[in-house]
């Protein structure tokens, strides 16, 4: 059984408890607005790592739910609102909220699914304690996810950014809701602070992988498997820690080249091949590559030391799906 078929078996019930929450009532529009992007799809990579944390450290996964679902929908509330700020039409295939709701509906819908989120956490089946703590944990990661976001739009007005900024950057926008998805798996399935920060950096880890593994293969992975164009990143001028490292590493002529590239709204498939060379050339694919897979191999490190059974099976297999998709 592939993994994509573990994981949406796994994420059913999430799957349910997002269909129950997400029901549409009046206003209808502001509730249609809200379920159009969670109802749309998507691999639930951090409910699915919410519920595998639980039941691997001993927990019962059907206490995580909704927990689980919370993560979900914080992150859709950011895809709505992300999209709203990039005036991005699309989202994975899917007409963006503000598309087809409008702007000032696209804003209510993100605001009321992050309200939302809270109200699912205050349904847990879970220690009032636990629950008092998940969410204090939940508001500080949907704060420090503002935060990675507006250093994000910061650095847009920039040339070029230091590695260790966009590392941090990235942690903030992406990887820290992996965190929260395995530290309060680890606190509903019974574990204390101490164990629960270990596990959230595990998945802060897995994270930062993800993601430099997803700007790696931006570059490199044909678009059937991307299923967008390749080398989109580099047709909008993102300056990834791919394209970061690029600049750091090729000599004046070629950097100037590569900018050149990023900076020109109308490039060619040409242009994108060339600059893919350019990243090669100077070890800036490789690196990103090695660096991915650095963080994987300390997230599944950390998870060594649970007993094997079929939830630490299956969030190894996460894991890896996670840093090595698409190759």
């Amino acid at each position: 059984m592939s993994i994509k078929i573990k994981l949406a078996e796994k994420a059913k019930d999430v799957e349910k408890a997002l269909n129950d929450y997400l029901v549409i009532r009046e206003p209808k529009k502001l509730y249609e607005a809200m379920a159009h992007i969670p109802l749309a799809g998507g691999k639930r990579l951090r409910p699915v790592m919410a519920q595998l944390t639980c039941e691997m450290v001993g927990g019962e996964s059907k206490k995580a739910i909704p927990f689980a679902a919370s993560l979900e929908v914080i992150h859709n509330f950011t895809l709505v609102h992300d999209d709203v700020m990039d005036d991005d039409d699309l989202r994975h295939g899917v007409a963006a909220c503000h598309t087809v709701f409008g702007l000032p509906t696209a804003i209510l819908a993100g605001d009321s699914l992050f309200a939302y989120a809270f109200e699912m956490i205050a349904e847990s089946n879970v220690d009032d304690k636990i629950k008092s703590e998940l969410v204090r944990h939940t508001a500080y990661t949907v704060r420090r996810i503002a935060e990675g976001q507006q250093m994000d739009i910061n650095f847009e007005e920039e040339e070029t950014v230091d590695p260790e900024l966009y590392l941090e950057m990235i942690r903030l926008k992406t990887s820290i809701l992996f965190g929260s998805a395995a530290y309060g798996g680890a606190l509903i399935g019974g574990k204390g602070i101490e164990e629960a920060n270990e596990l959230r950096q595990m998945a802060i880890w897995v994270g930062l992988g993800f993601q430099i593994w997803d700007d790696y293969l931006d570059a490199t992975a044909t678009a059937e498997v991307l299923g967008k164009p390749s080398g989109s990143d580099i047709r909008q001028g993102k300056r990834t820690l791919l394209v970061i490292e690029a600049l750091d590493r090729t000599n004046n002529k070629e950097r100037k080249e590569l900018i050149n590239i990023l900076d020109d709204t109308n490039n060619t498939d040409n242009d994108v091949k060339r600059a893919v060379e350019i990243m090669s050339n100077c070890g800036a694919l490789e690196n990103c590559r090695e660096q991915a897979l650095e963080y994987l191999n300390g997230a599944k490190k950390t998870i060594e030391k649970y007993p094997e059974n079929g939830a630490r099976e299956l969030l190894e297999e996460l894991l890896e799906y996670m840093v090595t998709r698409g190759h």
